[in-house]
């Protein structure tokens, strides 16, 4: 990688994408769909400019800053060569020496809906109909006077007065029904965009019956996104990460489903609290077991979300496993791979150690205590308050027993988990094993 360089506050930096790079970029060139995922400031936009920039004549770039606004439509003329037009205004854009990244989008909402076609706009309607569930409509502001301007009502009202996102929506879609051009390169596609609206176009633009009919125009869709709904979950090949160190990009093609699954976590903020889902699962096999290790966790690692469940049977906990491994597809390959710990008793079934590494989990996350049974790792100085010094237990059926005193399990449990403090000293097995 190249060395990172300092730069007067007004000076461009040299950036350029690295040689095998470039290799990629063709292959990008000629995908139905391609999907640029990444960190900030990777150099996602630079790719986009720079493959606007090779193939311009046939390229529509849609940046970032795309918020738009009108109300009125004004006066139309038909220009001459509007094609060219667009690839000068872009080409001017994309050479603008002060700014790097300028993130304005060289496409103007009203002017773009006023170029399309009376069938185009029919296209549009059907489309935003179909997304957003609202009909729309251009109309007079005098519905009696042909010669008063016309608007753009969406749901009975003015464009002016819906929220962004239909606008970000509306202009999003309406670049695409531009066919003077074959590759539409877009960066964001998910800003300002519900995470509900963000799935609906999403499954809407990679459907190829919903391609064919609407956008048939088009050979190549490229996207730049921090959404992990806008990947391309039919063939991740079409994923591609981008990474940068110093001013040299580099670009990756996602070739397997272990790597898919990276970037996917990775563009879900690598913490699956975030997610409200658990940063660990714990599968025991008592009920027990599950008060006091749940007690344990929560005293000791409250910030957590940690998740302990209840299995009650050696064959119940391999079913819970086998489903996660139909949900995640591969437990190893996935984000979870050193995520799920099984804690089991020192008598257990035959094969079942094998039958979970079997299934994805890492054989040293698969815990066994040296006795049969979790009372065996109480901590030492509650069982000492509550049976007295000195002695072991026996544990015969449902009875915990020592120097002549019996509880039930679910009653000894219940007392050591009343018992239990964030300075408690855990038995030293349950230490070594966390």
């Amino acid at each position: 990688m190249a060395p990172r360089q300092s730069y007067l506050y007004n000076q461009r930096p040299n950036t350029f994408i690295s040689p095998s790079s470039h290799a990629v970029l063709q292959s990008i060139r000629a995908a139905e769909y391609a999907v640029l995922v990444g960190k900030n400031n990777c150099g996602k936009t630079f790719l986009l400019k720079f493959l606007a920039q090779q193939n311009s004549n046939n390229v529509s770039y849609l940046g970032p800053a795309r918020y738009q606004n009108f109300n009125l439509f004004g006066s139309f003329a038909p220009l001459g060569n509007r094609r060219q037009t667009r690839v000068n205004e872009l080409l001017n854009y994309l050479r603008n020496t002060t700014n790097q990244n300028m993130d304005n989008s060289p496409l103007n909402l009203q002017q773009a809906i006023a170029e399309l076609s009376d069938a185009e706009r029919g296209t549009l309607g059907e489309v935003i109909k179909i997304l957003l569930g609202t009909d729309i409509e251009i109309l007079l502001t005098d519905p009696n006077n042909s010669m008063s301007q016309r608007y753009f009502a969406a749901g009975g009202h003015n464009l002016a007065y819906t929220s962004s996102g239909f606008r970000l929506v509306t202009t999003l879609v309406t670049s695409l029904l531009d066919k003077e051009f074959d590759t539409f390169l877009v960066d964001e596609p998910e800003l300002g965009i519900s995470p509900e609206v963000q799935g609906v176009l999403a499954d809407f633009l990679f459907d190829s019956v919903h391609r064919q009919r609407y956008f048939p125009h088009i050979k190549t869709l490229v996207f730049a996104t921090h959404s992990t709904i806008f990947l391309d979950r039919n063939r991740i090949g079409n994923n591609y990460v981008v990474e940068k160190e110093g001013d040299e990009i580099s670009l990756t093609q996602v070739n397997s489903q272990e790597d898919f699954n990276k970037i996917h976590f990775f563009l879900l903020g690598n913490r699956f609290e975030t997610l409200y889902l658990p940063s660990l699962i714990i599968l025991v096999e008592g009920k027990s077991d599950y008060a006091f290790v749940q007690r344990v966790l929560a005293t000791r690692f409250p910030a957590y979300r940690l998740s302990v469940i209840n299995a009650n049977s050696d064959s119940r906990m391999k079913e819970i496993v086998n489903t996660a491994k139909n949900i995640l597809s591969d437990i190893q390959k996935s984000p979870y791979h050193d995520r799920i710990i099984a804690l089991v008793d020192s008598v257990h079934g035959t094969g079942l150690k094998d039958s979970l590494t079997s299934m994805g989990l890492l054989e040293e996350n698969i815990l066994v205590w040296s006795k049969n049974g979790i009372e065996h790792v109480y901590p030492p100085s509650l069982l000492d308050q509550i049976f007295g010094c000195g002695g072991d237990i026996t544990i015969v059926d449902d009875n915990v027993t020592r120097n002549g005193l019996t509880y039930k399990k679910a009653e000894l449990a219940e007392k050591i988990c009343q018992r239990f403090t964030p300075d408690t000293p855990l038995h030293r097995e349950f230490e070594e094993n966390p």
